[in-house]
């Protein structure tokens, strides 16, 4: 197995998947779109239902974001999770078309495993692990899960305020509004 085909079929499904939304897509799009034979996108990936999850992976849910964790905290909790906020916000953003996309098909968000919640599921565990890391150190008081639960339905909700209903905002950039919520939830957390 290639991993440079692969690369290539992945690189290609999240092109058309994006442009025109998975339900649209056909395997043998696919595989023209990536200069290879139809058998060889299912000998690398099974079904389109595989590649799809492996692309919203590769390219929503990436190591990158594990290695964020190792290596950019300071153990400073407004600092950090400020970090962790517009990483956050700076993944969703990059992926928007695709979150949408997932969002249009009840196929893929009606089913447990759906690569959305899979990604935010991954993310709860790193922040969790922070958190209870920061409850440890005594600087917060709070459930740790609990805690990692508000702050990804708040970053995610300004998220989709921001992509769907911009008058709602109005001048107000995503910027701002991610630091003023940081700190006020890192003040209300904090021993």
């Amino acid at each position: 197995m290639s991993s440079l085909t692969a690369d290539k079929i992945l690189n290609a499904s999240i092109i058309l998947f994006s442009q025109k939304g998975y339900d649209s897509v056909t395997t043998k799009e696919i595989a023209r779109e990536a200069g290879v034979s139809e058998m060889t996108v299912f000998r690398h990936f099974l079904n389109k239902r595989n590649l799809f999850e492996k692309a919203f992976e590769t390219f929503i849910f990436s190591p990158q974001f594990k290695s964020f964790f190792e290596n950019n905290l300071e153990w400073d909790l407004e600092k950090d999770l400020l970090k962790i906020s517009y990483c956050y916000q700076d993944t969703l953003l990059k992926n928007r078309q695709i979150i949408l996309m997932e969002f249009k098909n009840d196929d893929l968000t009606s089913t447990f495993d759906a690569p959305l919640l899979k990604f935010s599921g991954e993310l709860k565990k790193l922040l969790i692990e922070y958190l209870a890391k920061m409850q440890e150190k005594g600087v917060i008081k709070e459930n740790p899960e609990i805690l990692a639960v508000n702050f990804l339905a708040a970053n995610f909700g300004l998220f989709m305020t921001f992509l769907v209903n911009g008058d709602l905002t109005g001048n107000i950039g995503l910027e701002t509004c991610v630091a003023n919520y940081v700190r006020a939830f890192a003040k209300g957390i904090t021993v």
